[in-house]
């Protein structure tokens, strides 16, 4: 029989320290996201104690025993296929999908070859099969996984520089004229859209989550929204994105969500030691993002809810409330509007309404 059915779908989960006894505050985000059907995330940590880093300019862990902590924030997936979870190499990132898996976490984005990283999870629920696989378009060199190296899944992107060529000569070293133009390589995404078809006819709903964006700021990169399209092409119902530490629009392709950036759900690597370019990069971040809830009907009519969350002093979530609440649907509504996408705030949530 089918039931109805709601996925919620948060943004980055960075946890530095335990995370028990929670806040009330934090109680009631970890609630929602625990009354759904289904909730997936996005761990940016590597919980590991490996102690030599991969050469990067930042990198960050925990201890292992922070997962069995994370089953109480509510979520029963978990994408480790980012650009941090592999801070520690390939033996920090086993270390932190073994240690999610037995705290009772379904791991998905990492493995010991290409095919194996890129395997899904299926989760059975409300007569449904919910298909979720995850890829991340940030893979520090070395970590992304090939036939014969483990890694996370990952979808390269290719980077060109556009100049005028003709203004340059009389403004030489403008950046300000500088067009950064990216897109996915061709061998990534036809194997990223492979998989996706593939899954497809194992379930009724098929969610991709990926790491995809940059920074802190409004823009989306080039590659983003073509990205997106094909992924949904390829038979994806709903595209959930993250990585900018900053709430970005919502768009849609063929009538389907997709969310390029959910901000932040959880940010305690503020507590960590770190270098002055680290300490730089945080202070651009902001504490905002929002969990997306999916309602899927039995008829398989899907429709979006947003409710909006900020971080408190301990950098764990808690539901906005007045400016910060205003603060977020502003962006949001402006961003969104700008692929087509209208969303209505009240009461807490706004529901959006695509194209």
């Amino acid at each position: 029989m089918t039931l109805p059915l709601t996925v919620a779908l948060a943004g980055d989960v960075i946890p530095a320290r335990p995370l028990t006894p929670a806040p009330e505050s934090a109680e009631k985000v970890y609630a929602l996201v625990g009354a759904a059907d289904i909730a997936i995330g996005n761990l940016e940590m590597a919980l590991t104690h490996e102690n030599v880093p991969v050469r990067k300019m930042i990198t960050r862990k925990a201890s292992p025993g922070i997962a069995r902590d994370i089953y109480m924030l509510g979520f029963d997936v978990l994408s480790v296929a980012n650009n941090h979870t592999v801070d520690y190499g390939w033996p920090g990132l086993l270390e932190t999908a073994t240690a999610l898996a037995a705290g009772g976490v379904r791991v998905i984005g990492a493995g010991a070859t290409r095919r194996e990283a890129a395997a899904p999870v299926i989760e059975r629920v409300a007569g449904r099969r919910v298909g979720i696989i995850a890829f991340s378009c940030l893979t520090p060199a070395g970590m992304d996984a090939s036939d014969e190296r483990p890694g996370i899944a990952s979808i390269r992107i290719d980077t060109a520089y556009q100049i005028d060529a003709a203004y340059q000569l009389e403004e030489p070293g403008d950046p300000s004229v500088v067009r950064i133009r990216t897109q996915a390589q061709a061998d990534d995404l036809a194997f990223a859209t492979d998989a996706v078809r593939r899954l497809r006819g194992d379930c009724d709903l098929l969610i991709v989550s990926i790491h995809w964006g940059f920074g802190s700021g409004e823009a989306l990169a080039e590659y983003q929204m073509p990205l997106g399209a094909a992924l949904i092409e390829a038979g994806a119902d709903i595209v959930h994105g993250h990585h900018p530490h900053a709430v970005h629009a919502i768009g849609a392709h063929r009538g389907k969500p997709i969310l390029f950036g959910l901000g932040t759900f959880m940010a305690q690597q503020f507590f960590l030691n770190s270098g002055p370019a680290a300490k730089a990069m945080r202070a651009g971040m902001s504490p905002d993002g929002y969990i997306a809830l999916v309602d899927v009907e039995p008829d398989d009519r899907l429709s979006v809810r947003i409710v909006p969350t900020t971080l408190d002093s301990n950098y764990t979530p808690t539901l906005a409330e007045g400016v910060a609440f205003d603060r977020i649907a502003e962006r949001l509504s402006r961003l969104s509007g700008a692929h087509g996408v209208s969303i209505d705030f009240s009461a807490g949530e706004g529901k959006v309404r695509l194209p």
